[in-house]
């Protein structure tokens, strides 16, 4: 009998807040598009042509699009009603790219989104760029900054190491000058190839930046091989059912980010039909009923069945939501002992 049987699935959220609407949506800018060609990406695996024959066909030329305006506008004004939840800008490639970047987190600060968090790998990040983000009001930017000065171009095969530490140092210097307020976080995929600059890494942009974090390395729902050889025996609940919700590029609610296939069975509702909302399909029953069934070990979703990447799932002090709220000092919740405390030791 799974240990977890007697446990309501609802007694895992944090807050009653956390219950009504998820903390974080994932709103998908793009779908393919990317200038870089990382190691540990399937995307930019896509671009180097080292990418599986199922990526390339997940990804053909005509699947590749942006986020509609209309659609962004629809997920930050709903997000914009809940004072607890935040806003992550990601893709499936560049964020940055997206032609209406700047717009969407000037729109979503207007609207009034407590706080919107954005990735980049900082090559098309240009001093006139960043001089946009940060007047826009952009609370979180993360570059990717995957390798060091020996490590970078084996990782990530863009050949734009210069251009990236230039970029990244520029953005600082110019949000302390503008005075603005966005905090800079610099990560990179803690991968094998990485540990010998790891420390280097760490010192070094620990001068810029206001956190250095290190991202666990997975397998992108099994897009990337050789990743999470060993996992673990006994198998902790995703805190993603919990925590957060991902919009498509096209308007699909997804339970999971590796969701990129967009299959019927992993779509929970999409925003372009009438009456359709993020906070419907948050609180509907088929989601109740995906997390009861998660906990209890019956994964009913296939991203969730054939899934390596769960030992990633960060609940409480590994959390985004605890580097954003507590390191980063930007409010929230701390949190709250609850019932995950004592499900994933081990992450905490």
């Amino acid at each position: 009998m799974n240990e977890n049987a007697n446990i309501k699935a609802e007694a895992l959220f944090e807050s009653r807040d956390r219950q009504q609407f998820p903390v974080c949506t994932q709103v998908t800018l793009n779908h393919g598009i990317c200038d870089s060609r990382c190691l540990s990406c399937p995307i930019g695996r896509l671009n180097y042509g080292d990418a599986s024959e199922a990526v390339k066909a997940e990804f053909h030329p005509q699947s590749r699009t942006f986020l509609p305006w209309e659609i962004f506008t629809r997920v930050a004004d709903e997000v914009a009603q809940y004072p607890h939840a935040w806003l992550r800008l990601h893709s499936r490639g560049e964020p940055l790219l997206h032609p209406r970047f700047v717009d969407m987190v000037r729109y979503a600060k207007n609207a009034g989104v407590r706080l919107v968090q954005a990735f980049t790998d900082a090559i098309t990040l240009n001093e006139e760029k960043a001089i946009a983000i940060l007047e826009a009001g952009l609370d979180v930017l993360e570059c990717s900054v995957h390798g060091h000065i020996e490590t970078y171009e084996l990782l990530m095969r863009n050949g734009k190491f210069d251009r990236v530490r230039e970029n990244v140092i520029r953005f600082r210097q110019l949000r302390d000058e503008l005075g603005a307020r966005t905090q800079l976080v610099v990560s990179a995929v803690d991968q094998p190839q990485f540990q010998r600059e790891k420390e280097a890494h760490r010192a070094f942009w620990s001068q810029y930046a206001d956190q250095v974090i290190y991202r666990p390395h997975h397998s992108w729902g099994n897009r990337v091989d050789g990743v999470c050889g060993s996992v673990p025996e006994v198998r902790h609940p995703c805190s993603q059912l919990w925590n957060r919700c991902t919009v498509g590029p096209t308007g699909n609610v997804l339970a999971c980010f590796n969701s990129w296939s967009e299959t019927e069975a992993e779509v929970l509702g999409n925003l372009n039909d009438p009456g359709e909302a993020i906070v419907r399909i948050w609180q509907s029953d088929r989601f109740v009923r995906i997390r009861q069934d998660h906990l209890e070990g019956h994964y009913t979703l296939p991203c969730c069945r054939s899934c390596k990447d769960w030992t990633g799932s960060s609940w409480g002090k590994e959390s985004y939501e605890h580097l954003l709220n507590v390191k980063l000092g930007l409010g929230g919740s701390n949190g709250r002992k609850t019932t995950t405390d004592a499900l994933t030791k081990s992450t905490d």
